[in-house]
């Protein structure tokens, strides 16, 4: 038995491949595409499965830790989009100077 028929079936064999003086792998032929990042899990055995994740900025967290506040924002992106808006004028007197370095 292999692992991939302990793996139920779910993946596939894609290459073989040895890893360099530093230890890494190549892995373009099983799909990596650049500046994409990866979840690494590893068992005792040495299997070594590499999940795709999307890392995103602290500040954002309070959006994906709130589904009220996500909401509301996908509706006020819906309402944007179809027009419904109001110009409330210019925010320039509310800039301070740190404002600038972001």
């Amino acid at each position: 038995m292999t692992v991939l028929d302990e793996l139920g079936g779910q993946f596939e064999a894609i290459a073989e491949a040895e890893a360099d003086s530093r230890g890494r792998v190549t892995i373009a032929r099983a799909g990596a595409k650049p500046g994409r990042r990866y979840r690494v899990y590893a068992n005792v055995d040495g299997l070594v499965v590499l999940e795709p994740v999307v890392s995103i900025p602290e500040r954002e967290m309070l959006v994906w830790e709130n589904p009220a506040l996500a909401e509301q924002i996908r509706e006020g992106i819906a309402e944007a989009e179809a027009g419904k808006t109001v110009d409330l004028g210019s925010f320039a007197q509310f800039l301070t100077e740190d404002d600038d370095e972001e």
